[in-house]
C-alpha cells in the first residue's frame, strides 16, 4: 500500500508569513504622557497595545520593531511588541501593556522599583545584569531618551523581573551612520547618562564593567541575517529601501565594531558614564 504524504502547510519555495498582525477592535487617544505613543488599543489577542505610528517621526516604528527585537536577541527583556492592523488598516507598531508592574509612587522623578532597590527590599544584585546591558545597549543604538519611567519592573514568582521599552529617539532616526559618542550631555534632550548618573546617586554603583564587556562582545556575534529578517518581518512602508541597504552595509562594518569597542573602552574606564 502507498504511503500517504501530507503536504506542508507552507510550500517549501514560499516564504514564512508570520508573525501576522493583531488586528484592533477599538482605539483610545494617547494620554500616556509621551509625545510619540499615538494611543492605546484592544485587539483580536484581548491584549491591549500601545501603539505608535510614525506621525511623528516615519521612523519610529522601524526603529521600535528593531530594537525591541535586538534586544530580545542578545538578552534584554522587553514587552512583546505587534503588527497592528488599525481600524483603517493601516500597520502600526505595538507594544503589549505590561501587567504586574510595581506601582507609581507619585514622586514626580522618583519610580517605585528605584525606591525599593534604594531601601533594600530589591537587592541591587537581582538587577544589576538587567541594567548594565540596557545601559550598554542604549550607547550602541544612541538612545539618548532613557529614563526612570521606561523601565518596567515586575515581581515575578522568585524576585523582581527588568524590561527595556522606548526606542523612539534612537537607532535611524539619528541618521545613519550613527552619531559619535559620548553622548552630548549639555544637550537638553539627552537623558540617558543623567538617568545612570541619577540612579547611581539613589542606588549605588550598579554597572558590572565586566558584563558589560561580555555582552559588547555578543552585538559583535548578530549576524547580518538576523538584522535582514528582522528588517523584512515588519511591514515595507516602515523602512526604505536605501535605508536597509545601508543598515545592512553598516552592520559588522568597521565603523560599527568601533563603537562597539569604544562603548567597553569608556564604560570600562568611566568615560562614558
Amino acid at each position: 500500500m502507498a504511503r500517504r504524504t501530507v503536504a506542508p502547510l507552507v510550500p517549501l519555495n514560499e516564504p514564512m508569513l508570520f508573525p501576522l498582525p493583531r488586528k484592533a477592535v477599538w482605539v483610545t487617544p494617547s494620554n500616556l504622557g509621551t509625545v510619540d505613543a499615538a494611543g492605546t488599543c484592544m485587539c483580536d489577542d484581548s491584549c491591549e497595545y500601545a501603539y505608535k505610528d510614525g506621525s511623528t517621526d516615519p521612523l519610529i516604528p522601524h526603529s521600535e520593531w528593531f530594537c525591541t527585537h535586538l534586544a530580545e536577541a542578545v538578552g534584554i527583556s522587553g514587552p512583546i511588541c505587534q503588527k497592528i492592523e488599525m481600524l483603517d488598516g493601516t500597520l502600526v507598531f505595538g507594544s503589549r501593556w505590561e501587567g504586574g508592574v510595581l506601582p507609581d509612587t507619585g514622586a514626580p522623578s522618583t519610580p517605585a522599583w528605584v525606591t525599593m532597590v534604594k531601601a533594600g527590599r530589591i537587592p541591587l544584585d537581582d538587577i544589576r545584569i538587567a541594567l548594565t546591558r540596557i545601559y550598554a545597549f542604549d550607547l550602541f543604538i544612541h538612545n539618548t531618551d532613557r529614563h526612570p519611567w521606561n523601565f518596567l519592573v515586575r515581581s515575578q514568582r522568585s524576585g523582581h523581573a527588568v524590561l527595556a521599552f522606548d526606542y523612539s529617539r534612537a537607532w535611524v532616526c539619528h541618521g545613519l551612520p550613527l552619531p559619535p559618542l559620548p553622548f552630548d550631555t549639555s544637550d537638553p534632550g539627552e537623558r540617558t547618562i543623567g538617568m545612570q548618573r541619577y540612579q547611581t546617586q539613589e542606588m549605588g554603583p550598579y554597572i558590572d564593567k565586566v558584563e558589560a564587556g561580555h555582552f559588547l562582545e555578543k552585538m559583535k556575534k548578530v549576524p547580518k541575517s538576523f538584522i535582514k529578517r528582522t528588517i523584512e518581518d515588519h511591514p515595507a512602508e516602515w523602512l526604505t529601501d536605501g535605508m536597509k541597504r545601508r543598515i545592512l552595509r553598516w552592520w559588522l562594518s568597521a565603523d560599527m565594531l568601533q563603537r562597539i569597542d569604544g562603548i567597553a573602552k569608556g564604560i570600562g574606564d568611566g568615560s562614558y558614564l
